[in-house]
C-alpha cells in the first residue's frame, strides 16, 4: 500500500471514479499479494484465516479508502462464479484467474434501502431462464462491473434471492452517480429491462449444488465458523458479517491515518513558542483520538473472531464494530482537522480526504442506526425485531 498506492492516492482520487482498465490493473496489482478472489487466493483470504480479510481491510483503508469497494463488491459475486452454470463457469473463470474480473452487488433500491422486504425488481421464471426487471441505486463498481449478484423478489414464491448475472450475456445499463468520499471508487444506477439469466445462476440452486458436492464445497471460499453461521442464520445475514467487520476495520485505517499525522504535526507546528503537542487540549485530542482506534480495532478483531469461531454472537458483534468504528473515524478525523487547521482544510494535504471518506463508513452495508437495531433484536431475542 505504501510502495503502490500512498504517493498517488491524493491527487488520483481528486480524478474521479476508476476506468476499467484502471480497476483491472489494481486487481492484478493485489493478486501478486495473494489478495484476488480465484478458488485458490479466496479461500487463504476469507477462509483460512478471516483475520488476514480484516487486516488487508484495516490497511487499504489506511491509505487508500476508494479501493474498498473495488475489492470488497467483487468478493461477493465472485464467490458464486465456480458454482454458476458451466457455460457462466467457462466464460469467467479465465478473467477470475487473471483478476480481470470486476463485480458488485446489486441489492439498495430507490425504495428499498435497508428495508430489502419490499423489492420492487422481480425475477419471473419462464422455462429455463429468469426475467429480471428492475433497477438498483447507489451500486459501488456498477459502471464497470463485469458481474453482478443481483437481489429480486422471486415471483413465483414471493421470496427475496439473488442471481449471477454477466454483463456480457445479461445485458443491463447503468448510470454513474458521485458522492461526498470514495471518490476514485464508481458509484452508479443500474437498470434491468427483460435482462435474461439462467436459473443455475439463482442463489439456492448454486448453495445446493455446493451442499450436495464435497468437491464444490471445498472450492468455495467459507470457513467452518461461516458454514456453521449459514446454518443457523439466513444466507444473507450469514456472509455479511464478514463485510461489517471489513468496513468497520477499514474506518480503523483511516482513523490510524489521520491520527499518525496528527502526531506528526502536533511536534512540529510551533505556536507561542513552542510545539503545539505542549498544549493540554491537543494531547486531550490526542488521548481521545488513540481511544477510538484502539478499542474499535478490538471490537472489530473481536467479532472476527467470532466468525471463525462460527459463533452467533458474529452477527451482535459485527454491527456493533461496524457502527463503533465508523462513528469513530468521523470523530478522529474531525479532531485530525482541528489539529491541522488551516492546513486541514486543504486538498494539498489528504486531511480532507480522511474526513469525506469516514463519514462514508457509517452508511454502506447497513447504516449505523439500522446496525443499532440489529444489536437491539440480538441482545433481546425473538419477537423483539423494531422493524417488523
Amino acid at each position: 500500500m505504501e510502495k503502490e498506492f500512498a504517493p498517488i492516492a491524493n491527487e488520483r482520487d481528486k480524478n474521479g471514479p476508476f476506468t476499467k482498465e484502471e480497476a483491472v490493473n489494481i486487481m492484478k496489482k493485489f493478486k501478486q499479494i495473494g489478495v484476488a478472489f480465484d478458488p485458490e487466493s479466496a479461500k487463504a483470504l476469507y477462509a483460512e484465516d478471516p483475520v488476514i480479510y480484516g487486516i488487508v481491510s484495516e490497511e487499504v483503508g489506511r491509505v487508500w479508502a476508494s479501493l474498498l469497494p473495488l475489492i470488497g463488491m467483487t468478493g461477493l459475486p465472485a464467490m458464486f462464479v465456480p458454482l454458476a452454470s458451466k457455460q457462466t463457469q467457462d466464460r469467467l473463470m479465465p478473467k477470475l484467474e487473471q483478476a480481470e474480473l470486476i463485480g458488485c452487488f446489486a441489492e439498495t433500491e430507490p425504495e428499498a434501502g435497508c428495508d430489502t422486504s419490499e423489492l420492487k425488481t422481480t425475477a419471473q421464471l419462464e422455462g429455463e431462464e429468469y426475467v429480471i426487471n428492475g433497477a438498483k441505486t447507489w451500486i459501488s463498481n456498477a459502471s464497470i462491473a463485469d458481474i453482478a449478484f443481483v437481489g429480486a423478489k422471486d415471483l413465483g414464491t414471493g421470496t427475496e434471492t439473488f442471481f449471477l448475472l454477466e454483463k456480457e450475456v445479461s445485458p443491463f445499463d447503468t448510470n454513474e452517480l458521485h458522492k461526498l468520499g470514495w471518490k476514485a471508487a464508481p458509484t452508479g444506477e443500474m437498470f434491468f429491462e427483460d435482462c435474461r439469466v439462467t436459473k443455475e445462476n439463482e442463489m439456492s440452486i448454486m448453495m445446493s449444488k455446493a451442499l450436495s458436492d464435497p468437491e464444490l464445497m471445498k472450492l468455495l471460499p467459507i470457513s467452518e465458523g461461516m458454514m456453521q453461521l449459514l446454518s443457523q442464520l439466513s444466507p444473507f445475514t450469514a456472509l455479511m458479517t464478514l463485510p461489517r467487520c471489513s468496513m468497520a476495520l477499514a474506518s480503523i485505517g483511516i482513523a490510524q491515518a489521520a491520527f499518525e499525522a496528527s502526531i506528526k504535526h502536533a511536534k512540529e507546528r510551533i505556536q507561542f513558542g513552542k510545539p503545539i503537542g505542549k498544549f493540554q487540549l491537543i494531547q486531550e485530542m490526542l488521548y481521545r483520538m488513540n481511544v477510538l482506534i484502539e478499542t474499535g480495532r478490538l471490537l472489530g478483531y473481536k467479532a472476527i473472531e467470532a466468525i471463525a469461531k462460527g459463533s452467533l454472537e458474529a452477527r451482535r458483534l459485527s454491527s456493533m464494530a461496524k457502527i463503533y468504528g465508523g462513528e469513530a473515524a468521523v470523530k478522529v478525523t474531525y479532531d485530525a482537522l482541528q489539529i491541522h487547521g488551516g492546513l486541514g482544510l486543504s486538498d494539498e494535504l489528504p486531511l480532507e480526504r480522511y474526513y469525506r471518506d469516514a463519514r462514508m463508513m457509517t452508511i454502506p452495508d447497513g447504516t449505523s442506526e439500522m446496525m443499532k437495531l440489529i444489536t437491539g433484536y440480538t441482545i433481546l431475542g425473538r419477537g423483539y425485531s423494531a422493524y417488523t
